[in-house]
């Protein structure tokens, strides 16, 4: 059995979802909009905390590091081995939104080029829990 949760959504999905409050979604829509100046290119997906390291190591093994501050050292499957708080450069970036449910909720990944954007919209199918959950 294959655990595979990852459905595609929308930034109006998390609205409707009330897990923040209005202060809070006004917060994620500035940080949002900030993102999307540089990476216009934006999927979001609802999804299980394993698919989400799952497709952030994908992302890191086909697209480079992400931009921003690295979150690799909390991942259950990390793409980067440096153990201290760091950042890097990159031509993506993801952003994790809101919980809805226990380790399940939105994130949201942003690509600067329309390439690669498509290629993860061609993964999407292929997300699952990955290696370390029984098949």
């Amino acid at each position: 059995m294959i655990y595979r949760t990852a459905i595609l959504s929308t930034f109006d999905a998390y609205l409707e979802t009330g897990g923040d409050t209005a202060e809070e979604q006004a917060d994620q829509q500035r940080e949002r909009q900030e993102i999307v100046r540089d990476f216009p290119f934006a999927v979001m997906l609802e999804l299980a905390f394993p698919e989400l390291d799952f497709a952030n190591r994908w992302c890191w093994k086909k697209f480079g590091p992400a931009n921003g501050e690295c979150s690799q050292r909390y991942s259950e499957y990390p793409a980067c081995t440096i153990d201290l708080p760091h950042c890097h450069v990159g031509a993506w970036a993801e952003h994790w939104f809101v919980k809805t449910d226990y380790d399940f909720g939105f994130n949201e990944w942003y690509f600067s080029q329309p390439a690669d954007y498509e290629a993860f919209l061609r993964f999407v199918p292929s997300i699952d829990w990955g290696e370390n959950y029984p098949k």
